[in-house]
């Protein structure tokens, strides 16, 4: 029992690091543009594959309210599915869901459109471009 309590005072502690650095906004200057012109619905597995910003914390709904369960670690993703939600940096209330690098429980978890190097076009309407929404 003692030894399970440490352990997750560990996990809660690491979390609180890993999750400290990542939670602001990320600057639009950072999109490459290699990995923007990457960006797009593959016909094979209908899933938008795309350029990220790494270190993007996912949540549970795709509301900036809910919360974090993973973080997305890699610069180049792929994601299943749109929803509306909150309003986040881009201006916009689509979120993207995926498959977290980490993840509090396996889950998949949502990410604004802001942290995702699609167009504002695109973000208007991904139906349209042959990624189905959630």
């Amino acid at each position: 029992m003692f030894g399970r309590r440490i352990k997750a005072a560990m996990f809660s502690t690491a979390l609180a690091t890993v999750l400290a650095g990542t939670l602001a906004a990320p600057s639009a200057q950072a999109a490459p543009s290699a990995a923007a012109a990457e960006c797009g619905v593959r016909a094979h597995d209908g899933r938008l594959w795309c350029g990220n910003h790494a270190d993007a914390p996912t949540r549970y709904r795709p509301v900036h309210e809910s919360d974090v369960n993973g973080l997305l670690k890699s610069s180049f993703s792929y994601f299943t599915c749109w929803s509306p939600g909150g309003l986040h940096g881009g201006g916009n209330t689509t979120w993207y869901r995926t498959v977290p690098d980490w993840s509090v429980d396996g889950t998949e978890g949502y990410v604004p459109a802001d942290w995702v190097f699609t167009p504002s076009w695109f973000d208007a309407d991904p139906s349209k471009y042959g990624l189905r929404r959630c």
